[in-house]
């Protein structure tokens, strides 16, 4: 009985190890493949105590229709938007996964960075230019970065901090 004890506990243990491996791969593949596009963002009170520190922003062109699936449509100004939502995936074209099972929303309501520099980067998306660039792939959406006037927010910062 004892004999199969030690593969099965290998094997748990490479499951457990395999899956996360499997989230990051995922995520950093859509990051690296994936299809890039703005939206442009609002910021929103940042503080979470259970999250810590970020920053935290609403997407002005959000969707509140009914749908699981939301087709992005690139307007003339070069930004994102929602064009359509819908129960089934779109055959064609870039789309993206709703965050909720209810309605469409779009999956973008935080930036994480260091914790020091989070209030000084959510003072600075109240901007009305600022914006987030998103990959997407096979309906995944991550959140590349945040830009005020066009400049990484990280860069901004970086340049306030040096004399």
């Amino acid at each position: 009985m004892k004999k199969w004890l030690m593969p099965a506990l290998i094997a748990v243990i490479f499951i457990q190890l395999c899956v996360p491996v499997y989230m990051i791969a995922n995520k950093y593949a859509v990051l690296k493949t994936g299809e890039e596009f703005k939206f442009r963002v609002s910021a929103v009170d940042p503080y979470d105590p259970f999250r810590g520190r970020y920053v935290a922003i609403a997407v002005q062109t959000a969707s509140y229709a009914e749908g699981k699936y939301g087709v992005i449509e690139v307007g003339e100004d070069g930004f994102a938007r929602i064009s359509s939502t819908s129960d089934s995936k779109p055959i064609a074209g870039a789309y993206v996964k709703s965050g909720s099972s209810r309605m469409f929303l779009l999956p973008i309501d935080r930036y994480y960075m260091d914790e020091a520099f989070a209030p000084r980067a959510q003072a600075l998306t109240w901007r009305e230019n600022a914006y987030v660039t998103v990959r997407v792939k096979n309906g995944t959406l991550i959140v590349s970065g945040l830009f005020v006037d066009g400049i990484a927010i990280e860069e901004i910062i970086r340049n306030e901090r040096t004399p």
